[in-house]
């Protein structure tokens, strides 16, 4: 495991460059790095450099796993589905190394690491370096890569470095990155769990199967029939009246609606701790580097600093001696552009029905921004959520319907304190703030933010 102490240096990174750049890197015919289709740990060779997507009918996938091989991965013959609160489905080819049974390291990891929504690895194996990538629960379509090239590996996990917020970060520790983890993978998977490779043709299976019960019924009324002539007659027994029917009345669970409102940021907490970051980034200075606009969300807050004049070692010792919990910088290539990442921690959430129609909401605020002299943007838009209706008795497949909530979707901007417009987000029952940015130029605010309307 690295020391969380240890960052990277000016010559770390200018050795990495003349790695990359002094040796040719082998690529394909589509000039992507080289990469490998499978690796073997534990005695088990797993499936790896699967293309991944979302899958909404887990009942029936064939469709969509079909429709992405036609129009993005042509002549791709295998798949797999991970299950879970958001499945997905893989698909692999057996040109490139795949078979059919293959369990799939990238489902394994994502079921392993589900404790944490968010994790990002890389692991040194026999054949490579396996990169793996798993955001909100979903492995990333293009980040389950088996790159056989260790400088093709370390890109790929820089740049998924500069994303924030992830829970989990792991790395070989040879490569001496901070805040990363090293894990032996063998300890990991230490079983084939994991979703495996099954053949995409589905038309095939359902013939042979079709043709092998019409084979199994001739055979079965055949001999009912041989049988019959030669039997003898049955002796007939009196009839016993049967008992009455007891017919078992459908139990029918009310369907659980999950509305958008009932969960939504405290805008009260948001704001304050986005307001006390912004403070916390612009009372730093660092001589010969320059500040940009700073963006903020629920997740955490994001900003850039750039190099005009100096060195690199001045930033890093301005980020040792302003270093706070939950702040985390990511160079670039060159090293004169660094992404810095603040958590604002756990934010409060809170339920509110809404009151306001857009046409209601939008007049209001009209009216509020007309009166002050100040423009508005206003539009409406809609939120979708997938509600599951419960079987009857448990015997039918649960199904699946999609209700739609409307919404009115503003932005403005201003030069007050944010804290100011505090009484106006109240004013609004169901409001949410998504996004605030400070401008570091002219020190104005920027709002953007959503208010639900009443459901029917």
């Amino acid at each position: 495991m690295a020391d969380d102490d240890e960052e990277l240096s000016v010559d770390d990174l200018d050795e990495l460059e003349e790695e990359a750049s002094g040796s040719p890197a082998a690529t394909d015919e589509d000039g992507d790095p080289p990469w490998g289709a499978t690796m073997t740990v534990n005695d088990t060779t797993y499936a790896v450099s699967l293309f991944w997507q979302p899958l909404q009918d887990t009942s029936d996938p064939y469709p969509e796993v079909k429709e992405t091989v036609e129009n993005v991965m042509e002549g791709a013959d295998l798949f797999c589905v991970r299950q879970g609160t958001s499945p997905q489905y893989g698909i692999g080819n057996s040109v490139e190394g795949h078979k059919v049974g293959m369990p799939s390291a990238a489902a394994a990891i994502a079921e392993i690491f589900s404790d944490k929504s968010s994790s990002v690895a890389v692991f040194e194996v026999d054949e490579g370096w396996w990169f793996i990538a798993v955001r909100n629960d979903l492995i990333l379509s293009e980040e389950d890569l088996l790159y056989l090239n260790e400088e093709d590996a370390k890109r790929a996990f820089y740049a998924m470095m500069a994303v924030p917020d992830w829970g989990r970060k792991i790395a070989p520790a040879s490569w001496e990155i901070e805040g990363t983890e090293e894990v032996d993978l063998s300890s990991v998977l230490t079983a084939s769990r994991g979703s495996k490779l099954m053949r995409i043709e589905k038309g095939t299976q359902k013939t042979k199967i079709i043709i092998g019960v019409a084979a199994l019924l001739i055979v079965i009324v055949g001999y009912k029939l041989i049988s019959g002539l030669f039997a003898p007659p049955k002796k007939v027994r009196p009839l016993v009246p049967f008992k009455p029917l007891q017919i078992e009345e459908e139990t029918i669970q009310p369907i659980v609606e999950v509305k958008p409102w009932e969960k939504l940021v405290v805008t009260d907490d948001f704001l304050n701790r986005c307001n006390v970051g912004v403070l916390q980034i612009k009372s730093m200075m660092i001589p010969g580097w320059e500040l940009g606009n700073i963006q903020c969300a629920p997740s955490g807050l994001s900003t850039e600093w750039h190099m005009k004049w100096g060195h690199l070692s001045i930033l890093k010792r301005a980020f040792e001696e302003y270093g706070s919990p939950g702040l985390d910088y990511v160079l670039d290539e060159n090293g004169t552009n660094v992404v810095v990442s603040l958590s604002l921690g756990e934010i409060a959430t809170h339920s509110e029905n809404p009151k306001y129609m857009t046409f209601e909401a939008r007049e209001e605020l009209n009216n509020i921004f007309q009166a002050v002299k100040m423009p508005i943007s206003l539009s409406t838009g809609s939120t979708q959520v997938t509600q599951t209706l419960p079987a009857k008795n448990g015997l039918d497949d649960p199904k699946r319907i999609v209700k739609t909530y409307n919404k009115l979707i503003f932005k403005f901007s201003s030069d007050m304190p944010a804290g100011e417009w505090l009484p106006l987000f109240n004013q609004f029952p169901a409001l949410e703030l998504l996004k605030m940015e400070y401008d570091i130029g002219n020190g104005t605010w920027s709002y953007e933010g959503q208010i639900y309307e009443p459901s029917l």
